[in-house]
């Protein structure tokens, strides 16, 4: 990971860069115009290069809309597919059906992220509240659609109902000024972030409960800056907190969550915000408007990292020796005192890009998902804990004891360690560093490991139209997903609402879980109406075949099949 470089030099910017020299010159000008006139679909030369086992499109790494999904092409297209009522970027609005439409940007725009959200998870709403963003590889961040049914919340200011169906970029501040290139970019629920190069998190959209509000409630049609902080969760904004406010803080990541927000800052603390957050000790504090220190995701890696993690005279914090709980708060607010006012290189900079931290910063990885949060550690290990009950249960991946509440952080069951995590609105998946992939949570529709279960035994059935579909089939501990070859590693995985994709390292990729189904209330997969019910998985191109995309999985889910081949 760099600090503070222009994105323009980022690896995959220069591999781009070097790929169209190589096969007869590079434009010169990467001027990007703010409109949406004129904009051309040209794939880059440097496909031709590929020389790595990549597929031809991967699904995105996380992705919220309700009944959409997005995919990435190895030359840098985006492609969507299923519900695309709030515009498909391209000005129209397909049928959820159609084939997915490549997203038309400038030429010479190469996208490397790109993500989703619909209010309340739900697609009753798709219609009026989903939207999309992008970021290129220059640090350009793009949207369209509409938050909460309002199409001038997508950072780009007053807009029209059919500008707001075409794609365009985020280019001013709420302060007047340009926008700065961005490193990383994350969604809640109706909300967008971006964080730029020096630290600075920039959010626009719905200023409802999810919103990092630096002085004031309200909307926000262009991006302002939210980098201001407390030590604990309040209802009341930053500025509101004259006795808590500890001031702006330059952040290292950003995190997306669906009811809630997370970042790590450059000093090694953790923080948080939103609608379902809490302290990680059993507390929760709803509509939390300033990110806040985590008191308990900060104790555990405080407890995990003591050569890192210390007071200003050295001292650690060891729950084997500090007996009370009163004893523990007093030591975490030394240490967190200490790391607030100190340097920490360890977390120094800014991690460009999709994905986990993988420099060695202590948070590899956090996400909130519905009603529930997890943390990966530089060490592999994933704790999860339940924010709010009745949503946060099937995320867990554990038992819960009382040694182990479900409301503070403890690992998942077994001795496992992983490289990254995703989230569906109701199911979590896991790679583990030795390459295998794992799910658990709600798997009604074979989104958490690709099989039917029930109660978390696997049970006969296909997922497909045949399969069933009950709130008990739950997989309550991690389990392999079923269906994905042995033998040949796992090296990335994807996931929407409801369906889930792994890459493995010979490049083939195989998808599993709701073909046809959507999100609905939160932290459920339903078939919802047939104007809703888009095609998110598509089988592997036949041989001969034209195009990066296969035949639809047109049932409401599907068991693990292949989905893409190596490009060649």
């Amino acid at each position: 990971m760099s600090t503070r470089r222009h994105p323009a030099r980022s690896k995959l910017a220069v591999a781009l860069c070097l790929g169209a020299i190589l096969i007869g010159g590079l434009r010169s000008d990467f001027a990007v115009p703010t409109t949406t006139a004129g904009f051309t679909d040209s794939t880059y030369g440097a496909a031709s290069l590929t020389t790595t086992a990549k597929v031809p499109v991967e699904a995105v790494k996380y992705d919220q809309s309700a009944a959409s999904a997005l995919f990435l092409s190895d030359s840098g297209g985006l492609y969507i597919s299923g519900y695309r009522g709030t515009g498909d970027g391209n000005g129209g609005k397909p049928n959820a059906q159609a084939e997915p439409n490549r997203v038309k940007f400038p030429e010479g725009v190469q996208i490397i992220d790109a993500t989703g959200s619909t209010n309340d998870f739900n697609a009753i709403f798709a219609d009026t509240t989903t939207s999309f963003m992008a970021l290129d590889a220059e640090g350009g961040v793009w949207t369209w659609g509409r938050v909460y049914g309002v199409r001038d919340l997508i950072g780009r200011g007053d807009i029209s109902r059919a500008g707001s169906r075409y794609v365009g970029q985020v280019t001013a501040t709420a302060e007047g000024r340009s926008l700065p290139p961005i490193a990383r970019m994350a969604r809640t629920e109706n909300q967008f972030l971006a964080l730029d190069y020096e630290g600075t998190m920039w959010v626009w959209g719905y200023g409802g409960e999810n919103m990092p509000t630096p002085d004031k409630y309200g909307d926000a049609p262009l991006p302002v800056r939210a980098n201001h902080t407390t030590a604990a969760p309040s209802l009341l904004t930053c500025s509101g907190n004259r006795d808590n406010n500890l001031g702006p803080v330059p952040f290292r990541s950003i995190w997306s969550g669906n009811n809630a927000g997370g970042a790590v800052g450059q000093n090694g603390l953790l923080y948080t915000w939103g609608f379902d957050n809490s302290d990680a000790l059993g507390g929760l504090v709803t509509n939390t408007r300033c990110p806040s220190l985590n008191e308990g995701a900060n104790r555990e890696l405080f407890q995990r990292y003591p050569e890192l993690y210390t007071t200003a005279e050295g001292e650690i914090y060891d729950e084997g020796e500090l007996s009370t709980e009163e004893e523990r708060h007093e030591r975490y607010v030394e240490i967190a005192e200490a790391m607030r006012r100190g340097e920490f290189p360890v977390c120094a900079g800014v991690v460009e890009g999709p994905g986990p931290d993988t420099s060695g910063c202590p948070v590899r990885q956090f996400g909130h998902s519905s009603g529930a949060a997890h943390l990966l550690t530089s060490g592999g290990e994933l704790l999860t804990w339940m924010t709010r009950k009745g949503y946060g249960e099937p995320f867990l991946g554990r038992e819960p004891t009382p040694s182990s509440p479900a409301r503070r952080p403890a690992p998942v069951t077994g001795d496992l360690r992983f490289d990254e995590v995703t989230a569906g609105v109701s199911s979590l998946v896991a790679l583990s560093t030795d390459g295998r992939v794992y799910g658990w949570g709600s798997n009604n529709l074979c989104q958490a490991v690709g099989v039917m279960t029930e109660y978390g035994t696997p049970t006969d059935g296909d997922c497909g139209d045949g399969g069933k579909e009950s709130d008990a089939a739950v997989v309550v501990v991690p389990q392999l997903v079923d269906g994905i070859p042995e033998g040949t590693p796992a090296t990335s995985i994807s996931a929407t609402q409801c369906a889930a994709w792994a890459t493995l390292a010979d490049g083939s990729a195989y998808g599993w879980g709701a073909g046809t189904a959507a999100g609905y209330g939160f932290s459920q997969c339903r078939q919802p109406a047939s104007s809703y019910r888009g095609y998110k998985i598509h089988r592997e191109v036949p041989e001969g075949g034209s195009g990066p995309f296969g035949e639809p999985v047109t049932q409401r889910a599907t068991a693990t099949i292949r989905t893409s081949r190596r490009h060649r």
